[in-house]
């Protein structure tokens, strides 16, 4: 079955029911979604968990642009114009096709969380949810069959692969703690190094993923000041884990859009905005946590 027969099949099953359904579903594999779930493993389960779902997806979605830029294959519904999927679902899928985003995205999480928990049901439930988030990227129209399997293919070898790397790095660091002053250096000049390379490249590139590497430095920054200086402890109550997520994701749309209206349109402060995203998520809130709510940095009061 060639690809318009996939979509015209898949658009002559569709109804507005369905198609809210799918929505639904597709965003699951939103990077929106992925904003506020792994601030919440960082501030509620746990923060090397947290910070390691937020380096891995991130580069994944650098690897994700670059190949966007590479291929430059238009949407489904760009070639095949005459499928009537509603703008709703058009609007899920912008910009270049190959490969799909939500596909890498959804499918790196779900391998990274599942190798690190290592619970049979966090595996099934990954699988179903990837499968589920790829055929809704077909159904849309945003995207082809291939298109999802390769983005899938990927972002699973991409996280399996950096946690691989993240364990060895874990492993020597136990030998000798590792300053402070080098890992804020690491976390600054290696995004700002490929963020030159890509701007020499295509400096349409680089305006796409200054975003990208802008939250990798500001986590990477966030994350080595937390664990020297604050010392936050994850462990709370129900009602605290609560006050938390209002709390922390209040910031975050603070920061994100309270600069965006102040910082100007250019490459270097979108870079600037999100790496004050994350360091507001990986410090700042934790911070904040703390000094609110009272918790020490082992043992949870109250």
């Amino acid at each position: 079955m060639d690809n318009v027969a996939v979509f015209q099949f898949l658009r002559g099953i569709a109804t507005p029911g369905l198609d809210r359904i799918m929505k639904a579903i597709t965003d699951l594999g939103s990077t929106g979604f992925y904003m506020v779930v792994i601030p919440v493993f960082y501030w509620c389960i746990s923060k090397s968990l947290g910070f390691g779902l937020a380096i891995a997806l991130s580069i994944s979605n650098y690897v994700n642009i670059g190949l966007k830029f590479i291929f430059c294959r238009p949407r489904p519904y760009v070639v095949f114009p005459n499928l009537d999927t509603p703008e709703y679902l058009r609007l899920t899928g912008t910009g270049y096709s190959f490969p799909s985003g939500h596909a890498q995205i959804s499918s790196g999480f779900w391998m990274y969380l599942a190798r690190s928990v290592r619970e049979k049901w966090v595996t099934v439930m990954g699988i179903i949810v990837v499968v589920l988030v790829a055929f809704t990227r077909v159904y849309a129209t945003v995207h082809y069959p291939t298109d999802v399997l390769i983005g899938m293919v990927l972002g699973a070898a991409i996280a399996y692969l950096y946690l691989e790397i993240e364990n060895r790095v874990r492993a020597l660091s136990r030998r000798g703690k590792e300053p402070v002053g080098f890992a804020l250096a690491g976390s600054v000049i290696a995004p700002g190094l490929v963020l030159g390379l890509s701007a020499l490249l295509n400096p349409a590139f680089s305006k796409e993923v200054a975003q990208v590497l802008g939250f990798i430095a500001g986590a990477g920054v966030g994350y080595a000041l937390e664990n020297a200086y604050v010392k936050y402890d994850v462990r709370a109550t129900v009602l605290v884990h609560v006050i938390k997520i209002i709390l922390g994701l209040a910031g975050v749309v603070v920061v994100r859009y309270g600069l965006k209206a102040v910082f100007p349109d250019s490459t270097f402060w979108d870079m600037l905005r999100y790496a004050a995203v994350a360091i507001w998520a990986t410090l700042g809130a934790p911070f904040v946590f703390k000094s609110l709510l009272g918790h020490g940095s082992s043992v949870p009061r109250g």
